[in-house]
């Protein structure tokens, strides 16, 4: 396989949920409320899209967000909802993201983020992590209305790409994205993150590393 484009998935994989879990924590949820809150999210949207319905992550996540509060018997008002989400504009990146840019671009290989979340919003990450001068492109599924890990989102930012998906490799700390861009005929690589190994019903990924950067070794 030769790797001509790295797509690299988002949240948890380059940017930490770090700061939700404070401000959850602050709002009175327990410890574990932001892996909670952010599992639910993928579940509905999951769910929805397997329905065929689609819903952007800004009103999936408002949705959920007002279901979890509710849940732990916390107020739920306008403000406290607009507050919390605000935070996913602000996650900072994981410390190995700028040297694993960094190799992809010394290598001659574009990164291009492929994103479950809002283009604005990536971008909005991407430029406060003082990245976007290693960042060839951001796409969304914004633009394909359906959310990965449905296949097509894979071969479709592929061909955006230029490419054909035998030609890209997906980075993700998700074993369910890692799966997704198999069945669509890219190659991935998964990286440790939140979870502690890969999902063994998920299929074999060309490998899997502990940090960014190895990630990148393993992809070029």
């Amino acid at each position: 396989m030769s790797t001509r484009v790295i797509l690299f998935d988002v949240i948890e994989t380059l940017f930490s949920l770090r700061p939700l879990k404070a401000r959850l924590e602050a709002e009175g949820l327990p410890e574990e409320a932001a892996d909670l809150f952010f599992a639910q999210i993928l579940r509905d949207a999951f769910a929805l899209s397997a329905a065929g319905v689609f819903r952007p992550f800004p009103e999936i996540a408002a949705g959920t967000l007002r279901v979890l509060l509710e849940s732990h018997w916390q107020p739920v008002t306008d403000d406290v909802l607009r507050d919390i989400l605000a935070v996913f504009g602000k996650l900072p990146a994981h410390s190995d993201v700028r040297g694993a840019l960094e190799a992809a671009r010394t290598a001659g290989v574009r990164s291009v983020l492929l994103t479950n979340g809002s283009r604005a919003n990536t971008e909005k990450l991407v430029s406060n992590a003082g990245l976007t001068d290693l960042v060839d492109d951001v796409i969304s599924i914004e633009d394909f209305k359906v959310w990965k890990p449905k296949a097509d989102v894979y071969r479709e930012a592929s061909r955006r790409c230029g490419v054909e998906p035998a030609d890209a490799t997906l980075i993700a700390a998700h074993a369910w994205d890692v799966h997704g861009a198999l069945q669509a005929g890219l190659g991935a690589v998964w990286v440790k993150r939140q979870d502690a190994s890969f999902h063994p019903l998920m299929g074999q990924p060309l490998a899997l590393a502990d940090t960014l950067p190895q990630a990148v070794a393993a992809a070029l």
